[in-house]
């Protein structure tokens, strides 16, 4: 049943994504209107109304009006155009490697003037509450210049009747999981079935394999890359050794891990959590029942969450950018956040929603991933925040 609703609410949603601006407006012609420009869709887009209406109905004076850009490309490329036109909007999406060139251009100021005022800002107890790791994702030289907005985790996905006809627990090691994918390598009825299905983007990706080998991709203290560095170099050699036997390989065609997972092709498989309703969708198709856990640790446990941020642009009037901060406050409020994280298909960015009785009872219920990443909670990461970030990638 769940499996249908959601399936229904992401039709919907994606249909009525364009209709966003019109749903969202303000009763009142004379408020000041915010321009946010989003990439949302299904029931991420539907949440996101809702917070947007309920804002606008609490605030007289300003309204929010979701402005959908298409894909992520559509939307870079849109605030590309707009700064050079001088028409930015009061809010965008944005990564961490995009938003650097618009802080380095003068287009984004720090938000500290606002982030602790009297009548606006957060206090102590409310900046405590969102995860640090997030919260201070947007940071150079001291000063936040955006906050957290879509965040998700990865996970490891695994076929339960397979791990269990083999006898095997999900794996919570790098030696488990390549004893498991050795295991699970072979035929299964008329399928040749591989032990670990990985992402093309597994490079990409890759950054939580080294920050488990006890390294980092990047020094950016010292403005420096790493990955090359020993426990590089160490991650690299597990991931190889498996593909090269054959216990594990790397979805060119198809590009996500969700397509042989799915089909039964694949015992196990990581990808991030948006991954998830293609996988639901696939593995009741063809009868797989799946389980997820939190990714197996090497020499430590790492988790990197990817996501976008909100940038407030300084090319609006002054007033207008205290209205934008007052909504992305408003937005990391706790019951702004257990909506979020359980009508969308990001997760929640409070420990008070994380750690609360409803939100695990949610989890449990509606989306058991959801439950199995909140340990990484404890230990997940953000990647560079630096120019061109994807190039460090790309050599990796």
């Amino acid at each position: 049943m769940f499996h249908a609703r959601a399936l229904l609410r992401g039709i919907l949603g994606s249909v009525l994504a364009g209709l966003l601006v019109a749903s969202a407006l303000p009763a009142s012609a004379e408020a000041r209107k915010l321009q946010f420009w989003h990439v949302m869709t299904g029931a991420n887009a539907e949440a996101l109304e809702e917070i947007v209406n309920r804002f606008n109905q609490a605030n007289e004076d300003c309204a929010v009006e979701l402005v959908y850009q298409g894909h992520y490309r559509d939307l870079f490329a849109k605030l590309e155009g707009a700064a050079k036109a001088g028409s930015l909007p009061h809010l965008a999406m944005i990564y961490n490697n995009r938003l650097i060139s618009y802080v380095k251009n003068g287009f984004v100021d720090p938000m500290e003037p606002m982030l602790f005022d009297a009548g606006n800002g957060f206090s102590e107890e409310a900046w405590a509450d969102i995860p640090a790791f997030l919260r201070d994702g947007s940071v150079w030289d001291d000063k936040h210049y955006a906050l957290p907005f879509n965040k998700e985790g990865f996970l490891l996905f695994y076929n339960k009747k397979m791990l269990a006809d083999k006898g095997i627990t999900p794996p919570t090691t790098w030696d488990e999981l390549r004893a498991a994918a050795e295991a699970l390598t072979g035929k299964v009825g008329d399928k040749d079935v591989v032990g670990l299905a990985l992402n093309n983007s597994v490079a990409i990706d890759g950054s939580f394999w080294v920050e488990q080998a006890g390294g980092h991709i990047y020094d950016e203290a010292a403005d420096r890359i790493t990955f090359n560095e020993e426990p590089g170099v160490k991650a690299y050699e597990f991931l190889v050794s498996m593909i090269r036997k054959g216990h594990a390989n790397i979805v060119r065609e198809e590009k996500y891990m969700f397509g042989p997972f799915g089909r039964g092709e694949a015992a196990m498989g990581i990808t991030y959590m948006s991954q998830l309703p293609n996988i639901i969708e696939l593995c009741a198709a063809n009868g797989v029942e799946f389980g997820s856990v939190e990714l197996p640790k090497g020499v430590r446990k790492a988790c990197m969450f990817t996501g976008t941020n909100v940038a407030i642009f300084n090319t609006v009037p002054e007033i207008e950018r205290r209205d934008a901060f007052r909504f992305l406050r408003f937005f990391l409020t706790p019951e702004i956040q257990s909506l979020w994280g359980t009508r969308s298909g990001c997760l929640p960015l409070s420990w008070k929603v994380l750690n609360s009785r409803e939100f695990h009872e949610f989890a449990e219920k509606e989306n058991p991933a959801k439950l199995a990443i909140l340990p990484s909670f404890e230990y997940g990461f953000s990647d560079p925040k630096i120019l061109n970030g994807y190039a460090i990638h790309d050599n990796m």
